[in-house]
Formats: structure tokens, C-alpha cells, sequence
């Protein structure tokens, strides 16, 4: 059985994150993931039920903000390595992130933290696990990757 990759694309670069780097994404959100409308606005008068609506003809969306937790399970020592270049290799850009999985594929992404400590385990082999805040600046579009 084949692992469902994740592919990232950094300018005209795209990358299998299992190949390149060792690691998975643990969970990936499937469609729909939430799109908040923006420019809603709303008028309210104390002598009437309810409100006044304005939706606009065609929504805009905020961006989208989104937590992926990244696991690396390799050679012992591996992860010594493997984390800090995927680290360089993400932080700092904009990217596209797609799922094989999930199907579901994100455009205008990028790194907005990394939430915790990572969780380091090791042994004969190493397993770390790493969850970082994703944002993204195309809410709508689901956009889908393939290696060339």
C-alpha cells in the first residue's frame, strides 16, 4: 500500500514531504474547511425586528488559518537533520500544499507558527511529531499538485 503523499510546491519547485524530507502530515482537513465571508455588513435599528443585511453580489473570504501536525519517523539520529531542513525549506514563503489523501489542496500558504515543542521520541529509530499554524491567503480555491 502506497502512503498517501503530500506534495508542496514552492515557486516552480514541487516536492513529495515523505520523499524529500521523511515526514507525513498526520491529519489533513478535508473540504470543507471553514471560509469565513468578510465585508458582511449589518445595520441595526432599535424600533424593528432584526437586521439590515448587505451581501455583496460576490463574497470575498478571510484567510483561512489552519493547524497540520508533521510526522517524521526515520533512522535514529535522523531527525537531528530532517527537521531542521524542513524547517528552512518551509518557513519564510509562500507555498501550495496538497493531500493525495484528502484531496484537498491550498494555494498563498504559509508558515504563521509552530505551536508547541515538538513530541521527540527515540530509540532505534526516531519519531518526532511537529504542529505548525498554516495560513492561507486563497480560502476558495482547491488547488491540486502532481510530481513532474
Amino acid at each position: 500500500m502506497a502512503i498517501p503523499r503530500t506534495l508542496i510546491k514552492k515557486g516552480t519547485t514541487t516536492i513529495d514531504l515523505f520523499t524529500t524530507y521523511g515526514f507525513m502530515v498526520e491529519d489533513f482537513p478535508f473540504l470543507p474547511i471553514k471560509a469565513k465571508p468578510k465585508n458582511i455588513y449589518e445595520r441595526s435599528y432599535y424600533d424593528q425586528d432584526g437586521n439590515y443585511t448587505y451581501i455583496p453580489a460576490t463574497l470575498k473570504y478571510e484567510p483561512q488559518v489552519f493547524d497540520l501536525t508533521f510526522v517524521y519517523k526515520g533512522s535514529k539520529n535522523g531527525a537531528d537533520t530532517a527537521l531542521p531542513n524542513f524547517i528552512n525549506y518551509i518557513m519564510g514563503t509562500e507555498f501550495t500544499i496538497y493531500n493525495e489523501h484528502a484531496k484537498v489542496g491550498r494555494a498563498k500558504c504559509h508558515i504563521e507558527n509552530i505551536n508547541e515543542k515538538p513530541k521527540f521520541y527515540r530509540w532505534d529509530k526516531d519519531v518526532i511529531a511537529v504542529t505548525m499554524t498554516i495560513k492561507c491567503n486563497d480560502p476558495v480555491t482547491n488547488t491540486t499538485l502532481t510530481l513532474a
